[in-house]
């Protein structure tokens, strides 16, 4: 096993990434050249909704329920409601959205509503590969859901985090489209993460 070091995390998180964008160019039989501003916009504001999206949804939920849904083991910040390399986790999500929309123009082919619940979907599906991958390098969860309702897949994911997922992907893809329109501009990625950096270090 690895020993869980800031390299060794950051290293894993690239090699993932690397070898996902590899394998979509391969199916898509073409090298994907990625437009920089409006790959950052995807990472950022998968990164500002991730973080402030967690807090909220993990704080509310152990209000109701007396428990929370989930806890973070990699780096973890805001009583591990969120982590420290959430720019490897939501980033990566972000980039995964990207790579996909060049090769399959989910963002062009659906409407709003059903391009949010694609990626609600696909998210899911990443989650339990990136934390079922790290566990068996590191034997250790990045975030460790608490309910058992997945079968063999359990506290990699679960069945509550669906809804959150869903509604990140409807307000995700809204943004997307509206930005592209507006154009990426450097006063909105300042502006973006001014928000994140201070969220992140007040928890």
């Amino acid at each position: 096993m690895l020993e869980i070091t800031v390299f060794n995390t950051v290293s894993f998180a690239l090699v993932f990434l690397g070898l996902f964008y590899l394998g979509i160019c391969a199916i898509s039989q073409q090298i994907i050249v990625p437009k920089y501003k409006k790959l950052f916009f995807y990472i950022t504001i998968f990164s500002l909704l991730g973080i402030t999206g967690e807090v909220a949804v993990n704080t509310l939920y152990s209000y109701v329920f007396n428990t929370p849904l989930w806890e973070y083991r990699l780096f973890p910040a805001h009583h591990k409601d969120v982590s420290y390399f959430f720019i490897f986790i939501w980033g990566s999500l972000g980039f995964y959205k990207y790579i996909t929309d060049q090769v399959f123009a989910y963002q062009k082919r659906y409407s709003e509503t059903v391009a949010g619940l694609v990626m609600g979907a696909e998210a899911i599906i990443l989650e339990l590969l990136y934390n079922g991958i790290y566990f068996l390098f590191f034997n250790d969860y990045i975030f460790y859901y608490f309910p058992n309702n997945l079968g063999p897949f359990s506290h990699l994911s679960c069945l509550q985090v669906i809804p959150f997922y869903f509604m990140v992907g409807l307000v995700v893809t809204k943004l997307i489209r509206r930005q592209e329109v507006a154009g990426y501009h450097k006063s909105i990625f300042i502006f973006y993460w001014m928000i994140i950096i201070t969220f992140i270090l007040s928890t």
